[in-house]
């Protein structure tokens, strides 16, 4: 069956009706992904209002890219988007490795229990920002009423407060994203080979020993799809932060994907919109590179 398969492949591949059969495909990335880009990055070469009764566009080159080194709101934002990508990644990391060491046996209780801890994955993300909005609450939310009882002021709540409100809505993406990398661990650690661990505890090595020596370094390339997939996702985080804090207090929640928002649909400066989404896509594609570069080095 398999050859059979294989010299189907094979004579569609030679007849290059392939080229037929990618078309849709081709079709459908060119206008949900490519299109968008192109007129992203022709919209940001405008000075485009929404405001404007003309609806005018005058092209003006990167005065939008130059804008954004002059607007002081960026540099807090982009702050703000690198503490909490820090916060969450590096947490969830942690968190899901040891969620999947702990339930990686096939036992019934490991099996429920990691299907209950996916229930958040389920959620949308502004549904989990508005149920937590409540949970931190200063007047009625649970998490506010045991930290008063523990004798801990937390004021308007703790996403009321400058020094809580970026903790606090990182501790959301934790609860609700740690799964995701808990289900990509447990891959990994399902595909690893026996023979090395076999081979290790003949030559004595403890359980420690063979996790650090053999268990991580074989994980790395789980440990990469992981890395970028929840950094591209932080880096884009919008739903969370516009549910509980709109950027604030101040703008101690003002991440860059908000900002950009604020800029695009408040005030309605499509044009500088537009160059900041740039700027956000080159910042995340230039760290996932540099990650992946990294990583490669470190295999060979």
């Amino acid at each position: 069956m398999n050859q059979a398969l294989g010299k189907s492949i094979n004579r569609v591949l030679q007849s290059k009706s392939y080229v037929v059969l990618l078309l849709p495909l081709l079709i459908f990335v060119t206008l949900i992904a490519i299109y968008p880009l192109f007129f992203s990055l022709r919209i940001s070469l405008f000075d485009y209002r929404l405001t404007d009764p003309n609806q005018t566009q005058t092209f003006v080159g990167i005065q939008n890219y130059l804008r954004a080194f002059k607007d002081p709101v960026i540099f807090i934002s982009l702050k703000n988007t690198l503490i909490f990508v820090l916060g969450t990644v590096v947490s969830e990391l942690i968190l899901g490795l040891g969620l999947a060491l702990l339930f990686a046996p096939e036992t019934r209780i490991a099996r429920f229990v990691r299907s209950f801890l996916l229930i958040p994955m389920a959620l949308p993300p502004l549904v989990v920002g508005l149920v937590w909005k409540s949970l931190y609450n200063a007047d009625f939310g649970v998490i506010p009423y045991y930290l008063k009882a523990l004798g801990i002021n937390v004021g308007r709540g703790p996403l009321g407060e400058l020094n809580f409100a970026m903790p606090a809505v990182i501790l959301i993406d934790i609860w609700q994203w740690t799964p995701l990398i808990m289900v990509i661990l447990l891959a990994g650690l399902k595909s690893l080979p026996n023979e090395p661990y076999e081979a290790a505890y003949v030559d004595g090595a403890s359980r420690w020993q063979s996790f650090i020596y053999i268990t991580l370094p074989l994980l790395k390339p789980t440990f990469l799809i992981a890395f970028l997939t929840r950094t591209i996702q932080s880096f884009k985080v919008f739903d969370t932060i516009y549910a509980t804090t709109s950027g604030g207090p101040g703008q101690a929640t003002t991440v860059l994907n908000f900002h950009i928002y604020t800029v695009g649909m408040t005030f309605f400066d499509m044009g500088y919109a537009a160059a900041l989404a740039n700027i956000l896509l080159i910042v995340v594609a230039v760290i996932s590179i540099i990650y992946i570069m990294v990583m490669s080095r470190q295999q060979y």
